[in-house]
């Protein structure tokens, strides 16, 4: 009888846990094409842009303080939320893509 609560209990434990989150390289994250359809979900994807600058630790941080990598990675990411907040707010803003 033991042995099966302890089973359970692991089991449990088990299904409990998540795979750490994953974030996206620099090619993915600065690959992502942005155009006025995104605008319907803006929310979703800022979150996602700024989900990624937290897990790579980048959130309030002072740029020249970064490598050369988490710069450009940094750049790419607010460069795709700021893209959204204006872009947005303009519609005709990717007319021209």
């Amino acid at each position: 009888m033991k042995y099966l609560v302890v089973v359970a209990m692991l089991g449990l434990a088990g299904c409990a846990t998540r795979p750490a989150p994953q974030t996206m390289s620099y090619e993915q994250i600065s690959s992502i094409k942005l155009n006025n359809n995104d605008c319907n979900r803006i929310n979703q994807l800022v979150e996602l842009y700024e989900r990624q600058l937290r897990l790579r630790g980048l959130t309030n941080v002072n740029p020249e303080d970064l490598s050369e990598a988490d710069r450009k990675y940094n750049a790419a990411a607010r460069i795709g939320i700021w893209s959204l907040r204006i872009g947005c707010g303009n519609p005709k803003r990717y007319n021209h893509l």
